[in-house]
């Protein structure tokens, strides 16, 4: 068996305290359970298999898994100008870790489950893909087990069970992908670190303040994305750059949608979650640096 680092196992024991303690903070949760996770999981069989398989299709595809015979290790870096992709991977680690979370709690919200029941299942069964993912990448020649993508893959369902289980911060907060195809490593919104820019979203929706009046339809944003990365862009002279920025955007959710109700149907709840997680180009103005 391959020798995980003794920090990842201290991280997860200790995430898995921090989430497991909220399991009977409300007074409608029940005590937290191996059957209530495998109940929950068979709830969501079809989401969960389809995630697994097109993650172990994808992956063996692009990542290269089995060209080491040995279980490798890598420390890649956080954000510096040095590293592969000057941290755009690894906010893409969180950013999915954070979306698969957020797509399993809605499913088994739909089915009577409690947001910290269902949060929690659905944190559990995307450490256990997304763990599964880096397990593989450490027989990988071009990959290795990485210590940082764990972290933000942890960082990542941890926002997004926080979000879930206290009042207001689904209103008020979103996280973001904004992609614009760029044709750099095969031109997919996974590996073209070049297209995206990650986006954190205040709704001015979500307080009381402002929630009557016609600033509801706006958001204020704060952001970041890299360029120059990837061997396509260097061979096109651009060299390596990190981008922050801040500005004003549409609430699109609100603008199309409204106010959230209780009531939804799942055709304006899937409509509502597709703009929370996605940021559609050109609908903010921006300041950059």
């Amino acid at each position: 068996m391959p020798c995980i680092p003794a920090t990842c196992f201290r991280l997860a024991a200790w995430a898995l305290a921090v989430f497991l303690s909220h399991g009977t903070a409300s007074a409608q949760q029940t005590t937290y359970s191996a059957k209530t996770f495998w109940e929950d999981t068979r709830a969501v069989k079809w989401e969960t298999g389809l995630l697994f398989g097109a993650a172990i299709a994808f992956g063996s595809q692009n990542w290269n898994w089995g060209s080491s015979h040995s279980f490798r290790t890598t420390s890649e870096g956080w954000f510096g100008l040095d590293t592969e992709s000057g941290g755009a991977d690894k906010l893409g680690h969180a950013y999915s870790a954070y979306l698969i979370t957020n797509g399993l709690t809605e499913q088994l919200l739909r089915q009577g489950r409690s947001p910290e029941q269902g949060a929690l299942t659905s944190v559990l069964i995307t450490q256990a893909l997304l763990t599964g993912i880096e397990i593989l990448d450490g027989y990988s020649v071009d990959h290795g087990w990485s210590t940082e993508d764990v972290v933000m893959n942890v960082l990542g369902s941890g926002a997004a069970y926080w979000r879930q289980v206290t009042p207001g911060v689904r209103d008020k907060l979103d996280f973001r992908l904004e992609y614009t195809a760029t044709g750099y490593k095969g031109g997919n919104p996974i590996s073209d670190y070049a297209g995206q820019k990650y986006v954190l979203a205040l709704k001015l929706s979500g307080y009381s303040a402002t929630r009557n009046t016609p600033l509801r339809y706006l958001e204020l944003q704060t952001g970041y994305y890299t360029r120059g990365f990837s061997r396509e862009e260097q061979l096109e002279g651009l060299s390596r750059s990190r981008h922050g920025f801040i500005g004003i955007g549409l609430n699109l959710s609100e603008l199309l949608f409204g106010q959230r109700a209780s009531n939804e149907s799942g055709a304006l709840r899937g409509g509502r979650f597709f703009f929370e997680h996605i940021q559609l180009p050109s609908t903010a103005t921006r300041s950059e640096w």
